[in-house]
């Protein structure tokens, strides 16, 4: 008897295998082609998204820029609502507090940051919002809110803006010798302070 199989034999085993595990072979290739194009739909999808929430914004921040608030407000509110999900939202959010705050609606403004704080954003955008919190906070008052929010474990390069801001509660707070130990550690920290010379005059200013 020939040991090797015969081109007869091949085939019918050939037949017997597709007929055992044809249709699992047929799902496979659905599921993964279908898998390829689901995933290239998905990124599609998404790039689109950013695109339309990206063209939203610099609406947004044009009409801020122009001094058309209500409009720029409006805007933002529309953003959203349509696209909350993508990062584009916390930077509208950062934009309504901005306009907010500069029209003295501080309450407003404080929401709008927290908001993005309880979204957990990525480091740099906490860090941002946690300083405009802090300012927005300083001029409502709530003077030990500003400090809680400002009392974390941060960056080396947000310390100049967090410890001159903490320094300027602490002064309106009355803590003198605490306020100048928060300055100095501004005035010596590296990057350096925005406005070394209005620093130090606040410095002088404690006596």
């Amino acid at each position: 008897m020939n040991d090797y199989i015969t081109d007869d034999e091949q085939v019918e085993r050939i037949k017997k295998w597709w007929t055992d595990n044809g249709s699992s072979v047929i799902a496979g290739l659905v599921l993964g082609i279908g898998g390829l194009f689901g995933w290239n739909y998905w990124t599609d999808y998404k790039a689109n998204i950013a695109a339309e929430a990206s063209a939203q914004f610099t609406s947004m921040l044009s009409l801020a820029e122009n001094q058309q608030n209500e409009q720029a407000i409006e805007q933002g509110y529309s953003l959203l609502e349509e696209y909350g999900s993508t990062t584009y939202a916390e930077l509208a959010r950062l934009t309504l507090a901005r306009i907010f705050a500069e029209t003295a609606e501080f309450d407003k403004a404080e929401q709008q940051l927290r908001m993005v704080l309880d979204g957990r954003p990525n480091i740099a955008m906490e860090m941002i919002t946690r300083k405009r919190l802090g300012l927005v906070l300083l001029q409502q008052g709530k003077l030990e809110q500003g400090l809680e929010v400002l009392s974390i474990e941060y960056p080396e390069q947000f310390a100049a803006a967090f410890e001159e801001l903490k320094g300027d509660i602490m002064a309106a707070q009355g803590n003198t010798e605490q306020a100048r130990e928060a300055y100095q550690k501004a005035r010596l920290a590296q990057p350096g302070p925005a406005h070394p010379d209005f620093l130090q005059q606040k410095l002088d200013d404690l006596g």
